[in-house]
């Protein structure tokens, strides 16, 4: 009986992977959606495929990964956000932490 149960527990633990939040890592090779300027300085990105269970600024949703307006590399970045946009390019992020903060990009993907 003890078997059936921890297999039963495994077995839900295995199906609630896909739900936990994206980060601290890389992205898959993806193309960028849409980009958000928001309203503190910042950016919000959609990425194809997306990102799950983000926490992104301004409110935008759980598939939003975000750039915050005290990043360093903040204008760097965002340009190569749009280049990769613009060219429809694949990109990856390096994503800081599980709220998909962005840390850095690589434009060509990984």
């Amino acid at each position: 009986m003890n078997q059936i149960r921890a297999l039963s527990l495994l077995s839900l633990a295995l199906c609630a992977l896909p739900a936990l939040a994206q980060g601290p890592g890389w992205t898959a090779n993806a193309t960028i959606l849409r980009i958000v300027d928001t309203s503190n300085g910042g950016v919000n990105v959609r990425l194809a495929p997306d990102v799950v269970d983000c926490v992104s600024q301004s409110g935008y949703g759980s598939n939003y990964a975000s750039l915050y307006p005290d990043h360093p590399g903040l204008n760097r970045i965002k340009a190569t956000l749009l280049t990769a946009y613009a060219m429809n390019a694949t990109i990856a992020i390096y994503l800081s932490d599980s709220t998909c903060r962005i840390q850095e990009v690589e434009l060509g993907g990984r």
